[in-house]
């Protein structure tokens, strides 16, 4: 199988940042109701904008989503530049790639959850033993269903590959490109 590289960069949400946001962004972030989430979501929205600005050489404010069947976004009119967000507890994951489908996902461990459990509820059965390995696997799952654009239930195709990237400590995080084996090149923000 052919690789292709993808630009992935793991985001604070601790750190104050600039709202990059629409109008639309705006009155959905307003719509959370705990303020903790609020301020996450917008930091991972604006983050997310920034860092494709970069990559459409448009100005963050101004650039413009289209959304899928199933919810994920496209960026109009830079059809080529595909990418993904994850957010979970502190930290934001983006996922940069050029003409090839990509998800990305990243949640933090917790012990109150039965990962296990919701796996096989997924119709996953080769399943690790330990409670980070579960979450790998999760993350895994998560990033190929979100490469595809399609609903969670969905068993992804089996040309969609995901890795398991680099995250902080107390974190999974995987990243996975459709129809190719990925290369994560790590980007700073900042």
């Amino acid at each position: 199988m052919e690789t292709c590289a993808v630009d992935v960069w793991t985001i604070p949400l601790t750190r104050e940042s600039p709202n990059h946001l629409s109008e639309d962004e705006m009155a959905r972030a307003n719509r959370l109701r705990f303020e903790e989430d609020r301020i996450r979501w917008v930091r991972a929205r604006s983050s997310l904008r920034l860092i494709l600005s970069r990559y459409a050489g448009d100005d963050p404010a101004r650039l413009v989503f289209r959304y899928g069947k199933h919810g994920k976004p496209t960026l109009l009119p830079f059809t080529e530049i595909e990418f993904n967000l994850s957010h979970a507890g502190d930290f934001a994951a983006i996922a940069v790639a050029r003409s090839v489908p990509v998800g990305v996902d990243i949640e933090r461990l917790r012990a109150n959850v039965d990962m296990a459990a919701l796996l096989r509820r997924l119709g996953e059965t080769d399943l690790p033993q330990g409670e980070a390995e579960l979450y790998q696997a999760w993350t895994r799952r998560e990033a190929r269903t979100k490469a595809e654009g399609g609903p969670l239930f969905t068993r992804p195709a089996d040309d969609t590959r995901a890795i398991d990237m680099a995250a902080p400590p107390g974190y999974a995080a995987s990243v996975a490109l459709a129809g190719c084996e990925p290369v994560v090149r790590y980007r700073t923000f900042g």
